[in-house]
């Protein structure tokens, strides 16, 4: 009876059964994602989400067209890999991607993307490399998600050592104004007209949109210390909130908290400077092995050439 079975999935009636079923997942996973894809947008969200929803329709062609998918993928997604999303949680806002991103949308965005570049890949080069479509294809599909995550990362990490390195000349010129009768938010609205280019700005604006949409001053500052994850920026809005709480003027708080930040600004620059004489004492000796080699080649080439 084995001999029969192993025969028979062996020949014709095999590669006939091994068809079908490929055929069978293929049919089933197509009929899923085009279920997904063609299903109803739901109506029924937050006045704020289905802003935050139709801006990323209009700004990704993908996300419009397979909304769904994404909102059923995403939550899968993030039960897989929940260490990730965690991170990206933080990163994401400070990244200057999208600032209204959530994570669930971006990884499930570009796994999608992922996915069709794959697919346009294997069906170039199925017909003339179908052994390299095989590997290249599941390759980027695995390896695009991925890697657009860590390019989130690396981002959000430039952005908090900008934000980091001139926040404490923006606190400064917010103390002086204020010190002059200016307002906390005229304040931070001439530093965001200041920096409207650099990260530090954009952080501040969006503080700004945060209060006038009618979220409280210190629920915003919260927030912008959670973005961060940065002492000085935990110090900074603590320092603010409670000093509203127990009636400190606020420009004096800001004006000591600057002069803190200065001084751990000035102590940053001597220990980059102490690691930067360590590194270059390795260079520094190839240079000079390098020049002796130079200057002893110019008597030594000589010598040989006359022997």
């Amino acid at each position: 009876m084995l001999a029969i079975t192993s025969e028979l999935l062996g020949g014709p009636i095999g590669h006939l059964i091994a068809t079908a079923a490929v055929a069978a997942v293929v049919a089933w996973t197509v009929w899923t994602v085009l279920t997904l894809v063609t299903s109803r947008r739901s109506d029924q969200w937050h006045p704020f989400e289905k802003n935050r929803r139709e801006q990323m329709r209009v700004g990704n062609g993908v996300y419009k067209l397979t909304e769904p998918l994404i909102d059923e993928l995403g939550p899968r997604l993030r039960e897989l890999f929940p260490k990730l999303f965690e991170q990206l949680d933080r990163d994401l806002p400070i990244s200057g991607t999208t600032a209204d991103l959530k994570a669930e949308d971006f990884v499930a965005t570009r796994t999608v993307l992922g996915a069709l570049a794959g697919l346009a890949i294997f069906l170039l080069l199925a017909p003339f490399k179908p052994g390299w479509a095989m590997v290249v294809a599941p390759v980027l599909f695995l390896s695009y998600a991925w890697l657009e995550c860590r390019s989130v990362q690396e981002r959000a990490s430039a952005r908090r050592k900008t934000v980091r390195l001139r926040l404490p000349f923006a606190v400064d010129l917010i103390a002086l104004m204020m010190e002059a009768g200016g307002s906390f938010g005229e304040c931070m609205q001439s530093v965001v007209n200041e920096h409207e280019t650099h990260p530090l700005g954009e952080e501040f604006d969006r503080v700004l949109r945060q209060i006038e949409l009618g979220r409280p001053r210190y629920e915003a500052l919260l927030a912008f210390q959670e973005r961060m994850s940065d002492p000085n920026v935990n110090e900074l809005v603590f320092a603010i909130n409670k000093g509203e709480e127990l009636g400190t003027p606020l420009s004096q708080i800001l004006r000591d908290q600057a002069a803190q930040m200065q001084i751990k600004r000035a102590q940053w620059g001597e220990i980059a400077a102490a690691d930067a004489e360590v590194k270059i004492v390795f260079p520094g000796i190839l240079t000079m092995v390098a020049c002796l080699l130079v200057i002893v080649a110019t008597f030594v080439l000589p010598a040989l050439s006359a022997v």
